[in-house]
């Protein structure tokens, strides 16, 4: 077997320029790939590993969620062996999600909820004091200490409208209370009712307490009494009345009286609905109408223009309006707005207060957008607001993002968004204050906090703050950010690919750097970095250096071993690097020196970010370098002071130059274009003179040719077709797009004529191939072109091609072409440029450095002026001068500390001081300062403290890489231990390395409820599904195959003509125009047979088209072809309005053979008005050809669809067809839109489509072809209905042209993949056409494991939901193999389990119990099988000691006998039945008996059981026949049931407003019961008041429901408690009414256990809740919405519904007795636990014993012995199956050698 961390592999890597490389990757360690630039680093570690590691863990998502993920491209590689789910971070930003911020992207936002919510105090905004949670305990106490010690305790109670005094008062009395205040008296409530009381309110009194006499208790009670009866409000009052206390619980203000809800995580989180600010939804900013935007330019007057928005000619009557209200207002028009007074501006904008609509007042700017805001369906109306727009500070929140209660929440008197604003260096010394409670629980928060802030000031981040938005980050800062995210995620077995993640970092901080990057190593990741830094690579654990030079000449592993051996090796470029120091030769070379008289750059109290009023002076015609470490305000000096103040010199007085610059230019490492149509010979203007050759040659003016034409962008010698690209994309939804070459140059971009003419014996292809280096040599004879290309070569780039895009050269390719313009020496007259550089070191190898560093000096040479902001130590050594900032990050930066030359600087303590100093004294002490030590990989997944949903805080460690199952009864928390918990935070946690973008479409899974997390892998789910799909669906789409195919075939399918078969004809304008002279030169037109050029106008559409010809006619053409016909355009007078016409408009007529010229203009001009397509025709019809420039039947001129996969779908509208709408089949339902012609009224229900003969598409799809061997050709449905080796063998053999190969490529194997695992699984007899909804549970649930399995990769947490359901035994057995295939690959798994023998065969057990719902939750047992089987108290423990006793009757139920059955009843019989794999299959079945089917999956079960069986009863029933003879069969004795019922695991209600209650019927009982009370009927409300499905008694602000949904911009919508009711559905007036101590709220979360206890007074209801008691289903809810319920759940709720129509049949013994009732079930025992089974067996026994019939398919050989009647299908699936092997008595089976379930049955009942 595998290890769990066996090394990642690579065999024959191709892509790019990569040789062929063969290399090894171990787990645990830290790799850099070192080199050149340009050798092919980025390309091996992005191209290769991560994208094949990124590939397929996407690819186990669906193919909709698939298309909007970054799916990288299948790399060029042999093979990848062992590869894992992969992370790239890389120094990009691409985060556009204003809600993101480093907060949330390092889930630092996460804990600092947790510990806020435990730690902060609450501030009453009323008082400024510090409020306690109260309790009525702490309220008692309150009452103690005070000086009195007598009270009165009660509470206020408000008489509804409705409500007479008296009735109210009665009603109090009735409810036990005796006193009330009335007056300053306390009275009895009959005296009051007996008084002129008429109040809307009384306080009555619960007690009389004396705190000095009456005992403790007797106080709390009183207390609870008065919250309870009050509302949640009781008071306190001294004995006349006087009010001295408010009493209640949680938090008020005791000044309002206003309360305030609990501290909760969610409530410090901006994006949770339930913390969120109402108003910006958490985001701390709105968009609202910008006066500033409105009234931009303030010098202008009104009449001029001042209020833009009413500028335009839309809304220019508001200009209008507005003159008019000045006018009348007189407020002056023609001075500028900035000289009106505020009370003329306030009028302007708010209107006149009398405004109203219809008057002509003036309504104000403001009314004027509101009103056009309630247009912005429209999108010019979009349009124009968001000219007028802008973001302010929310006005609710003031920014802050949190509603207003979470913001009087305080810790050290900071609020939480307090905090996030602090910089990250001061936010870990306040945090680090934080005393910890020794509680490992209690203190989890806390030290995640700490130690994730520590991460970010080891990678140098300290001067940011957690609320900085993601998107404003610089591309190192949010890889550095993503790096400690990663760190932060704890994820293991994952492959990190980072590229250079010193950028930007101070070479003091690279140490701290490294100590992540080995921390993560040190999780079991693979930790690969491409990366130059001399630090980083000493650090490594393996050293990778691709070379030897850069382009064609790199792509080999020159150096592979360790550090050790780097230092050593002789022919590693990098090594002779690293064991060479340069800095003193560096600062001993002479520089140029900087003398007072020099010209300065000036800057005088510049103050921008953290640098405050700096003076300083920069000498100019220098290399001058700014230093310091990160976040110390470099980029702020040079970018937002100098560079701004320079282009705004006018303006600036902070920033001065002593020289006139003819440009400030920023050259940054952005790429120079985006368009590929750009290169390096085109860029640096080489073109020129090696055109103009080319044009001078003979052969070019021999073929009339020009300098201009040899041009790929324009002229006549670039390929028409890809308009000289050389390729075209081909989009393929849910794989990566592919780049073909075109298809009419193959990727040349230029014609063949032009291609012949050669120049040195190269043609202009063959010269745009040189390299830079060759091209110097080759044109020494070109002086401008050798001095451009000449210029490239000396910055390093000569091994670029002269025709390579530019837009994909790296960051540091792009700078330095950009430098290139400015290594000239200034010409006479001509001013020099100001260059700013920001690190021109990024990617740049140190051998490419020295490069760098001649061209930087020979620019400043020419006498340009530099400024960079760098780190790298030989960059700032040979600078002329240096500034360094700091000292610190963030405020503790932003000041000059040093400014001097690098030989005086190196001298200096300064942080870049340190680093000129000597290279061994810096490194090693970097390294030495803090050791890295290697730590023993875990191997186990540890969670701490999991609570979801009925999870009891567990806390446990599972053993990675085996097999190991979670078992434990139904309900008892194993899916939510699996899913909840542990899939869902591997997923979420790599689900954070993708986009915002990609993650919204991903089914989001929230953060569980669990304290802690480590060691998890990626994780992918394989969850549950018992559902079989639509008529529509097959094999080959829950597959996936299907949706393969389909982009196979429209991607490089061939599409033939539907009238004859002929391949559709495309070609180029010039290759059209070759094939009309041709046919013009062979049928010679003369003036008795000319020929016609006609372009189409209308082609097969209904209409008279009168308005057309009229176009055509004023356009002056003469004549237009009508349905073959010449008319006039003159006189046109229209055709037949309903009928198809075709009508095409004459161009031309030939009388004789034009010249080339001719045909050439007159075919563009056709193809043009024909959008493409153009005809030739004679005058009688013997010529006519169709030409298009796309896909055009030429024999009739019929132009087809562009290929699209929807085009091959049967659920799309474009491809199903039209008669059947892609069913295949005609079912009564559809007659009514079927043509009233043909016989399609005469087809059964069912039958085969006549048009497309079941094949389900339209004729055009089904005309589209791949040729295979010996060019046969085959079609999409056809292909379908081959056996999966059959589609191998085909796809194998499939002929295509070579520029197509790359697609096909593409996806031939992800289809080939898939296929070979369907028949690993045994299913390679079934075809991809086959309907899902005929396959057997076996067969659905190994297709589904096939579809989920089929990837290659290793590192992966695999979570099942039960793969044995469906299956027999011995098929179980082979999925068992393959589930350890799948380890053995590296892979854990963890899989949710019931079944026996999975059980037995897992490495390690985990039972969670001991019981279901409330009384689960709970690890009962952990280790080996054989360790949990001794466990007392466990369920499954004793099953696997005992098992069950069987049958569990005694015995089993006699057969009766066959004679004379038709009279008696007492069988089914079914004879000659032939459906599906069945053939004349005919059996016996006992009535009033449990039968069950067994057999193998895909044996004929469900075919005879559901497909033939069920139906023919039911249509028994309905005809009323004994005796029904069907075209697929006969049975006999069908209509001796009443009803026929098939009790699915489908759910019993699809929304909140279903439950289990409501279900069963028992809720209207209740709720009239409860109408009965006195109270209830006091206050007028009758049964239908107690419905939280109508209007009534429920609460309306969530309309019963209890949560209501809040959408949440950019986030997943998300339900919150309704606040109204506080989730109870109802309103605060029924849930007074009490009954028993319980409300109606209460009684609907009562488990059917609880239900049954109180409703035991009632004999149906306590029947029917002990029936779900019975059935396993005791821990359930009445109130549990439906949709929540699994299959098995709600499959044995509807057994038991059925059985409790049978409770009251003892009370009607002499009523009619009714007939029996058929059940049929599949596979009852999905999802339950062996215990489960029991109550489930016994279940269906109640069934029989009441007289009922029960046939169960099933491979649960429990369920199988205890069957009276047992008959089993076989002996293999598909068409080798359909056959009985065995029918009688249980036990008879196991002397039957031909049943494949005998063995397994024999080892339970013997």
């Amino acid at each position: 077997m595998v290890s769990q961390h066996s090394p990642i592999q690579v065999f024959g890597a191709t892509e790019n320029n990569l040789k062929g490389i063969n290399l090894e990757l171990q787990p645990g360690q830290l790799i850099v790939f070192t080199g050149l630039s340009g050798a092919g680093k980025s390309t091996l570690l992005f191209d290769v590993l991560h994208a094949e590691g990124q590939r397929k863990y996407v690819e186990t998502f669906s193919p909709y969620v698939r298309q909007f993920l970054e799916t990288l491209q299948r790399p060029e590689v042999e093979s990848i062996k062992n590869i894992r789910p992969s992370i790239a971070v890389e120094q990009k930003n691409t985060i556009r999600n204003s809600r993101s911020t480093i907060g949330t992207m390092t889930e630092l936002c996460d804990y600092f909820k947790v510990w806020f919510s435990q730690v902060a105090r609450f501030i009453d905004p009323d008082s400024g004091n510090v409020l306690q949670h109260e309790t009525p305990q702490s309220q008692a106490v309150k009452l103690t200490n005070k000086k009195d010690s007598q009270f009165i305790i009660g509470f206020i109670a408000v008489r509804p409208e409705n409500l007479s005094s008296k009735d109210f008062l009665t009603f109090l009395i009735q409810a036990g209370h005796a006193r009330g205040l009335h007056g300053n008296k306390f009275l009895h409530l009959e005296d009051i009712m007996n008084s002129d009381w008429s109040e809307i309110e009384i306080f009555v009194a619960v007690d009389r307490v004396d705190t000095q006499k009456d005992s403790k208790s007797r106080l709390i009670e009183a207390i609870s009494l008065s919250i309870k009866h009050g509302h949640g409000l009781g008071q306190v009052r001294d004995y006349s009345g006087k009010l001295l206390n408010l009493l209640y619980e949680g938090l008020r203000s005791p000044e309002s009286g206003r309360k305030f809800p609990a501290a909760h995580p969610s409530a410090f989180s901006f994006n949770s609905p339930i913390g969120a600010c109402a108003k910006c939804k958490g985001f701390g900013r709105i968009i609202e109408i910008d006066p500033t935007l409105v009234v931009s330019d303030p010098s202008l007057s009104i009449i001029g223009g001042a209020v833009k928005a009413f500028s335009g000619k839309v809304y220019g009557h508001c200009q209008d309006e507005l003159l008019q209200a000045c006018k009348d207002k007189k407020i002056p028009t023609n001075i500028a707005w900035s000289s009106l007074t505020k009370k003329q501006i306030n009028y302007i904008w708010q209107g006149d207060p009398t405004y109203s609509e219809g008057s002509q007042k003036w309504y104000g700017i403001d009314a004027f957008f509101k009103w056009i805001e309630k247009k912005t369906y429209k999108m010019h109306v979009r349009v124009f607001l968001s000219k007028y727009r802008g973001y302010f500070n929310c006005p609710s929140c003031d920014g802050n993002r949190l509603k207003e209660d979470s913001l009087h929440w305080k810790w050290n008197n900071f609020t939480l968004p307090d905090l996030y604003r602090l910089p990250i260096d001061e936010l870990f010394k306040k945090i680090s204050t934080y005393k910890l409670t020794g509680d490992p629980k209690s203190d989890l928060a806390i030290e995640s906090i700490q130690d994730r802030l520590s991460y970010l000031k080891d990678v140098g981040l300290g001067y940011l703050s957690l609320d900085r938005t993601a998107k404003s980050l610089s591309g190192g800062e949010t890889q550095r950010v993503n790096l400690t995210a990663c760190l932060g995620a704890s994820l293991t077995d994952t492959l990190f690919a980072l590229d250079e993640p010193t950028i930007g970092l101070h070479g003091k901080d690279i140490h701290k750097l490294i100590s992540i990057l080995k921390a993560l190593t040190d999780a079991g990741n693979c930790v690969c970095v491409v990366e130059h830094d001399e630090q980083i690579i000493n650090a490594a654990d393996k050293v990778f250096e691709i070379g030897p030079l850069p382009g064609t000449n790199g792509g080999e592993i020159s150096f592979e071993g360790t550090v050790a051996q780097l230092h050593q090796s002789k022919n590693s470029i990098t090594g002779h690097w690293l064991n060479q120091d340069y800095l003193p030769s560096f600062l001993k070379s002479p520089k140029r020196k900087v003398r007072s008289k020099d010209p300065f750059l000036h800057i005088k109290n510049a103050s921008c970010n953290n640098i405050q009023k700096l003076s300083t002076q920069l000498p100019l015609s220098k290399l001058v370098c700014i230093a310091g470490v990160s976040g110390s305000g470099k980029s702020t000096l040079l970018h937002d002071i100098i560079y701004a103040g320079m282009i705004n010199s006018n303006k600036n007085t902070s920033v001065k130059s002593d020289i006139d610059f003819d440009g400030v230019v920023v050259i940054d490492q952005s790429s120079v274009v985006r368009s590929p149509r750009s290169n390096p010979v085109l860029y640096s203007d080489a073109w020129s003179p090696i055109k103009e050759a080319f044009g001078r040659t003979e052969s070019a003016k021999r073929l009339g040719f020009s300098a201009s034409d040899f041009s790929f962008n324009a002229g006549n010698g670039r390929c028409e077709v890809c308009t000289g690209l050389g390729y075209e994309i081909v989009e393929m939804q849910f794989l990566s797009d592919v780049q073909i070459p075109c298809s009419h140059c193959y990727g040349k971009r230029f014609k063949e004529e032009i291609l012949t003419v050669q120049l040195d014996g190269l043609n202009v292809l063959e010269t745009l191939n040189l390299t830079i280096d060759e091209a110097v040599l080759r044109f020494e004879h070109f002086p401008k072109t050798k001095r451009k290309l000449s210029s490239l070569k000396n910055v390093g780039l000569g091994y670029l091609t002269l025709g390579q895009p530019l837009n994909t050269l790296s960051g540091g390719e792009s700078q330095r072409l950009k430098l290139v313009k400015y290594m000239t020496t200034l010409k006479k007259g001509v001013l020099p440029s100001l260059l700013i550089i920001d690190e021109p070191t990024t990617g740049l190898h140190m051998e490419d450095v020295k490069q760098l560093m001649k061209s930087l000096q020979e620019i400043v040479e020419s006498g340009h002026s530099l400024l960079i902001v760098e780190h790298h130590s030989h960059v700032l050594a040979q600078a002329d001068w240096i500034l360094e900032m700091g000292p610190g990050s963030g405020k503790q930066g932003g000041r000059m500390i040093a400014s001097s030359t690098p030989a005086k600087l190196s001298k200096l303590n300064t942080p870049t001081g340190s680093l000129l100093k000597k290279k061994t004294q810096v490194i090693l002490s970097s390294i030495q300062g803090k050791e890295i030590q290697n730590k023993n990989i875990s191997n186990f997944l540890e969670i701490e403290g999991a609570r979801e949903n009925n999870l009891q805080n567990i806390s446990l460690k599972i053993p990675t890489n085996q097999f190991v199952v979670i078992t434990g009864p139904s309900g008892s928390g194993k899916s939510s231990l699996a899913f909840d918990v542990i899939f869902a935070e591997g997923q979420r946690r790599f689900m954070e390395s993708m986009s915002s973008y990609a993650r919204q479409f991903v089914e989001q899974l929230g953060k569980p409820a669990v304290d802690r997390i480590s060691g998890i892998s990626p994780t992918v789910a394989i969850e549950q599904r018992v559902t079989r799909g639509t008529k529509k669906s097959t094999v080959g789409s829950i597959t996936e195959v299907a949706q393969f195919l389909r982009l196979l075939y429209a991607r490089v399918g061939t599409q033939l003509s539907v009238q004859n078969g002929n391949p559709l004809s495309i070609a180029s304008e010039t290759e059209i125009t070759d094939q009309i002279e041709k046919i013009v030169r062979l049928k010679k037109p003369s003036k008795k047979a000319p020929l016609f050029l006609l372009a189409p106008l209308v082609t097969s559409r209904k209409g008279h088209h009168k308005p057309i010809v009229n176009w055509a006619r004023d356009k002056g053409y003469d004549f237009v072809r009508c349905d073959g016909q010449f008319l006039n355009t003159n006189g046109f007078e229209g055709l037949d309005r309903y009928r198809l016409h075709d009508i095409e408009v004459l161009l031309e007529e030939w009388h004789n053979v034009p010249d080339r010229n001719t045909i050439r203009q007159s075919v563009r001009h056709s193809l043009q008005m024909g959008n493409g397509r153009s005809l030739v025709a004679s005058r009688n019809g013997d010529t006519s050809i169709w030409y298009s420039t796309s896909r055009v039947d030429s024999s009739n001129g019929e132009s087809y669809p562009e290929l699209e996969p929807s085009l091959l779908s049967w659920n799309s509208a474009r491809g199903w067809c039209p008669f059947c709408k892609g069913y295949g089949k005609i079912y009564q339902w559809m007659k009514d839109d079927l043509p009233a012609t043909g016989n399609w009224w005469k087809m059964e229900d069912g039958e085969k489509c006549s048009e497309c003969n079941g094949e389900r598409l339209n004729a055009v799809s089904r005309s589209v072809v791949l040729y295979g061997a010996e060019k046969k050709k085959i079609s999409f449905p056809h292909l379908l209905e081959l056996t999966p080796n059959e589609i191998i063998v085909f796809l194998n053999n499939v002929q295509l042209p070579q520029r197509l190969q790359s697609v096909a490529s593409a996806i031939i194997p992800e289809i080939i993949e898939r296929l070979k695992f369907m028949t690993q699984v045994g299913l390679d007899y079934l075809s991809l056409n086959r309907e899902t909804s005929s396959l057997s549970g076996g067969e659905a649930q190994r297709i589904r494991l096939a579809a989920q399995l089929g990837s290659n990769l290793s590192g992966v947490l695999y979570v099942l939901d039960e793969p044995s359901i469906g299956l027999h035994p011995k098929d179980n057995q082979k999925l068992l193999g393959s589930l350890r295939d799948l380890q053995s690959r590296g892979n854990s798994l963890l899989v949710v389990e019931h079944d026996p023998e999975t059980i037995q065969q897992a490495d390690y057990l985990i039972d969670i119990g001991p019981e279901a719902g409330r009384e689960g939750g709970k690890i009962v047992g952990e280790g080996k099988p054989a360790e949990v089987s001794k466990i007392k108290g466990s369920s499954t423990a004793q099953y696997m000691r005992e098992g069950i006793k069987h049958p569990m009757r005694g015995s089993w139920r006699k057969l009766a006998s066959k004679s004379n059955y038709l009279k008696n009843k007492n069988w089914l019989k079914i004879e000659k039945v032939n459906f599906r794999n069945l053939k004349n299959f005919s059996i016996e079945i006992p009535t009033g008996r449990l039968s069950v089917c067994c057999g193998v999956s895909g044996s004929g079960k469900s075919s005879f059981v559901r497909g033939f069986l069920f139906q023919a009863i039911k249509q028994s029933i309905v005809e009323k026949s004994d005796d029904l003879n069907l075209v697929n069969g006969r049975v006999k004795n069908g209509n001796i049931f009443n009803k026929a019922i098939e009790v699915t695991q489908s759910p019993i209600g699809k929304t909140s407003r279903s439950t289990p209650a409501t279900y069963l019927g028992v809720w209207d009982k209740i709720r009239t019961m409860i109408s009965l009370l006195p109270e209830a009927k006091a206050k007028g409300c009758p049964p239908g008041h107690f419905s939280f499905n109508v209007k009534g008694g429920r609460c309306e602000v969530c309309k019963g429901a209890g949560r209501i949904k809040v959408e949440m911009s950019f986030l997943p919508n998300s339900f919150v408690k309704c606040s109204e009711c506080n989730g109870k559905r109802y309103k605060e007036e029924l849930l007074g009414l009490y009954w028993k101590g319980k409300n109606i709220s209460d009684i609907l979360e009562f488990t059917f256990e609880e239900a049954a206890d109180f409703f035991k007074f009632d004999n149906y209801l306590h029947q029917t809740f002990s029936l779900m008691i019975e059935t396993g289903l005791g821990y359930i809810k009445l109130g549990q919405i439906s949709p929540s319920l699994s299959g098995g759940e709600a499959q044995r709720l509807k057994l038991a519904a059925e059985l409790a129509h049978g409770i009251d049949k003892q009370r009607h013994k002499n009523l009619h007795k009714s007939k029996p009732t058929l059940y049929i079930l599949e596979e009852p025992t999905i999802g339950l636990h062996t215990l489960d089974c029991k109550k489930l067996i016994s279940l269906l026994h109640r069934l029989v014993n009441e007289g009922n019939t029960v046939i169960v398919i099933e491979h649960d050989t429990d369920v199988i012995a205890e069957a009276d009647f047992l008959f089993e299908l076989g002996p293999t699936g598909g068409q080798n199956g359909g056959k009985l092997l065995y029918k009688g008595k249980t036990a008879g089976i196991l002397r039957c050698p031909a049943s494949k379930t005998a063995p397994f049955l024999k080892k339970i009942l013997n």
